[in-house]
């Protein structure tokens, strides 16, 4: 009786259900810690993918809705030979507001410079509305142009554009 009545005093085989609780409440937490720091990067992630497909949508949309025509009869381009100027007449005939400003000529795949066009629009208002015609007065390198077959392109600042291609003698 007395063996069973005698404590153990062995510091190897003391409890240890305390220390084992608290270790497993630290390996708890580090992992709540680390899965709540993955779920904010995946969070910010999508959100940041969402977020540019919207953009991107917005930009596809106004596209889709923006339209432009280049209405100078292929045939006949008029040409002032005191100034050395072509005359284009692009209409939008899309269903947005665009600044004529941004808008971008080229003229057999070579840009005009803003300097080297002079462009307004016919009713001399600031804004192209769909249905206004824009005149765009532009000098070309070589000018005149070649005796031949050439292609004129507009395009504004949402990327959609319109061709012509056109001849001169």
């Amino acid at each position: 009786m007395k063996s069973m009545l005698r404590t153990n005093r062995d510091p190897l085989l003391k409890d240890t259900g305390a220390e084992t609780a608290v270790t497993h409440m630290i390996f708890f937490i580090t992992a709540m810690l680390l899965a709540i720091s993955v779920v904010v990067l995946v969070s910010g992630n999508v959100q940041s993918m969402v977020s540019s497909s919207g953009a991107g949508s917005k930009l596809l949309s106004e596209q889709m809705r923006t339209d432009i025509t280049i209405v100078n009869d292929p045939e006949i381009i008029p040409f002032d030979n005191s100034t050395g100027k072509y005359t284009f007449y692009a209409k939008n005939t899309g269903k947005t507001e665009l600044a004529p400003e941004y808008v971008t000529i080229l003229v057999d795949g070579l840009l005009i410079e803003p300097a080297d066009a002079d462009i307004a629009l016919v009713d001399g208002d600031v804004v192209w509305r769909p249905g206004d015609i824009l005149t765009l007065n532009v000098t070309t390198k070589p000018s005149p142009l070649d005796a031949g077959d050439h292609r004129v392109l507009v395009a504004a600042d949402n990327g959609k554009s319109g061709a012509m291609s056109f001849k001169t003698e």
